[in-house]
């Protein structure tokens, strides 16, 4: 099992039909102090017109950010969403509630506490009835833990890692529970750190117990445990005994047996929803999660888009004469592409006749 996902956007469309185009867009990153918030607006203005320009006009798009409405790059989205598309309907998802619907747990609690595992952060969140009462991130995620079994060999052994070799000790290595794959001790190779770039290294093989991998990830694992107790903290109380029967809720790409691991630490019960192969590189529970709640309570956009209009005539006038179809609304390149993507009804022939 590997994961790799270190986009800082993501982007998903959907819905594709004559009617309209429906986006989803993760937000899979915090930008901290002197970063740029508005690469998702960048993207949502500059990418995604080009990519669907032979689409029906947009009509809904959702953001995923941890955190909602308070992450710094969703209010410059949202502006740059309106000025695109003024009549799509927006919706903003915090990822913990994403995740939480896309586990299809049944029943779902009534309350739990949700830890998101992402590329380059967790997000930690008390949700109840779908709702988030306290949450927090914390740096590092999935890379964080690689990174933590790169330093460790480095200092230990003087060889360099690959951060695919690292993750796949910490997903292997049996750090929280022994390895489905691996029976005994994990064997990895790296490479000499020396001063002498000029000259090839050779791969030099080194060996990681399932001890020493756990005295190495599972510090990495302190600040999400500090949040659980945070989030729990900071609830009202009766919301936070809710939460405390509900347990946790472990999403995205943990190392198997890091529920186990948290148990411990947190003295509560917890569950880990693996993810699927395809959700490796795109997590797939906040598709899921998405995908269940755009089911439950669907878009109704007010599409009002001249170029719609110009496409419902160019099919009426399609099947009579090219004469007829408005060249100012589509190239002849434009055309063709419509055609060979099948949107457009078979010209009648004159064996048809």
């Amino acid at each position: 099992m590997l994961w790799w996902a270190l986009e800082e956007i993501r982007l998903k469309r959907t819905g594709r039909s004559a009617r309209y185009t429906e986006l989803v867009l993760e937000l899979a990153w915090n930008p901290g102090p002197g970063s740029d918030p508005s690469l998702a607006a960048e993207l949502l203005a500059v990418g995604v017109p080009k990519a669907s320009q032979l689409w029906a006009p947009i009509g809904s798009v959702v953001l995923v950010a941890p955190g909602a409405d308070a992450h710094p790059g969703v209010q410059p989205a949202l502006d740059t969403v309106r000025e695109q598309w003024p009549g799509a309907e927006v919706r903003v998802v915090d990822e913990t509630v994403a995740a939480l619907v896309g586990a299809g747990q049944d029943p779902e609690p009534a309350a739990c506490v949700v830890v998101h595992l992402d590329a380059v952060h967790s997000s930690v969140a008390l949700v109840a009835g779908r709702e988030v009462v306290a949450s927090g991130l914390s740096t590092g995620g999935a890379r964080g833990l690689a990174d933590a079994v790169i330093g460790h060999v480095r200092e230990e052994d003087g060889l360099d890692l690959g951060l695919e070799v690292a993750w796949s000790a910490v997903v292997h290595g049996g750090a929280f529970a022994p390895s489905p794959t691996v029976p005994g001790p994990l064997s990895v190779d790296g490479s000499p750190i020396t001063d002498d770039s000029a000259r090839p290294r050779q791969q030099v093989e080194v060996t990681l117990s399932p001890t020493g991998l756990r005295a190495v990830v599972a510090p990495a694992y302190q600040p999400v445990v500090d949040l659980v107790a945070r989030v729990l903290r900071d609830a009202p109380p009766e919301t936070a005994r809710q939460a405390t029967a509900g347990g946790l809720l472990l999403t995205g790409p943990h190392p198997p047996g890091a529920e186990d691991h948290l148990t411990e630490r947190t003295g509560l019960s917890a569950r880990r929803v693996a993810e699927p192969r395809i959700g490796f590189e795109h997590p797939q529970v906040l598709r899921d999660g998405v995908d269940r709640l755009l089911a439950e309570n669907p878009p109704t956009p007010v599409i009002a888009d001249e170029r719609t209009d110009r496409f419902r005539r160019l099919i009426a006038d399609w099947g009579r004469s090219p004469s007829d179809v408005d060249q100012d609304a589509y190239t002849p390149e434009e055309l063709a592409w419509l055609e060979l993507l099948r949107l457009l009804p078979r010209r009648p022939t004159p064996g048809d006749r």
